[in-house]
């Protein structure tokens, strides 16, 4: 689940099987905001992902929950779509 996920997000080799799953581009975006912000992809990604579940408004929530709804692995869906979301904002 979504929480079990989150909870090891801190590990780099956790981290690392999430940015494989994505598209390349948006890893890489990843990996250089990560590097601007003088940190580990592991703690970026920790940190945008606690971000959203902190502040995310109810809309976002919606969305999120409608992309897991039918999802065979919800927790990994779940931060997928909130990585895509971190690299795609304007």
């Amino acid at each position: 689940m979504l929480g079990d996920l989150i909870a090891q997000l801190d590990r780099p080799d956790v981290t690392a099987g999430v940015l494989a799953t994505l598209n390349p581009a948006v890893s890489e975006s990843i990996a250089h905001r990560a590097a601007d912000l003088s940190m580990s992809p592991a703690e970026f990604v920790t940190g945008a992902v606690r971000e959203f579940i902190e502040s995310a408004g109810d809309d976002l929530w919606f969305q999120l929950l409608t992309q897991i709804r039918k999802a065979e692995d919800p927790g990994l869906v779940a931060v997928q779509t909130i990585l895509r979301w971190v690299v795609t904002e304007q």
